[in-house]
């Protein structure tokens, strides 16, 4: 392999420096220009590398940023499944919890469809012994026909008791007028008991005359047939249930 000229020399006269022979101002200049480009070099690799650590202290801060908030979503989405599994606990208590009063309920729904059968049965036999006992029915519906019957005449009797009562009040009324009657005949009898009779007919008819003009001239002038026919005529009570139209309704 052929190495250049002036590699060759700088290697010859690096040697003779190392040595501590002296060294031409050529080979000086050499190396100052060569370091002068390696220094170039480095200060052109010190930026490229202090860009770099730019780059890359914006993406640490970045991925540390980004870090945070992964730790924090992290934090949150183990706060969550703690939260969660919590709740699951829970939810299982409460199902076991339910699972046993279903279990209960389920006891208690076969117990109340047997009571059911059981009520259904009896409820059957006792629909037949109604269906056989028919006189129990009419026997129950001919002692409804007699508490009907004792209400009406409960209601009868009362009616009776104020007809009673009106009856009676008119029997009063019926005897004070029949003894002012009496007491007005006797008069009339010992006025004209002492008047001497000419004929029959001529006392017949003065007497007439005298009683037909005492009955005008009396305060208790007496009525006659006619009209004592037509007073017996009219109801005593002014109660339309002592009518007859009432009784024959009643």
């Amino acid at each position: 392999m052929d190495i250049p000229q002036e590699t060759e020399n700088y290697i010859w006269e690096s040697i003779q420096d190392s040595l501590g022979l002296p060294v031409s101002e050529k080979t000086l200049r050499l190396k100052f220009l060569a370091s002068e480009e390696e220094r170039h070099l480095l200060q052109d690799q010190n930026f490229i590398l202090q860009n770099q650590l730019k780059e890359l202290h914006k993406r640490f801060q970045s991925s540390k940023e980004e870090a945070s908030m992964n730790a924090q979503g992290l934090r949150k989405c183990i706060q969550e499944r703690e939260t969660l599994v919590a709740k699951y606990a829970e939810s299982e208590k409460c199902c076991a919890k339910l699972g046993r009063e279903c279990m209960l309920f389920e006891r208690d729904l076969e117990k109340a469809m047997e009571s059911c059968d059981e009520l259904e049965k009896e409820n059957n036999e006792l629909r037949a012994q109604l269906q056989d006992n028919s006189t129990i029915q009419a026997m129950s519906a001919e002692v409804k026909s007699l508490q009907e019957d004792k209400e009406n005449l409960l209601i009868n009797l009362q009616r009776a008791e104020e007809e009673v009562k009106v009856l009676y009040e008119d029997n009063k009324l019926l005897d004070e007028l029949n003894k002012q009657l009496l007491r007005q005949l006797q008069r009339g009898k010992e006025r004209h008991g002492s008047v001497h009779k000419r004929s029959a007919s001529g006392s017949s008819a003065r007497g007439k005359r005298k009683s037909r003009r005492f009955r005008e001239g009396s305060p208790f002038a007496i009525e006659d047939d006619s009209n004592l026919e037509e007073q017996s005529r009219q109801p005593f009570s002014p109660l339309y249930q002592n009518s007859p139209e009432s009784r024959l309704l009643n």
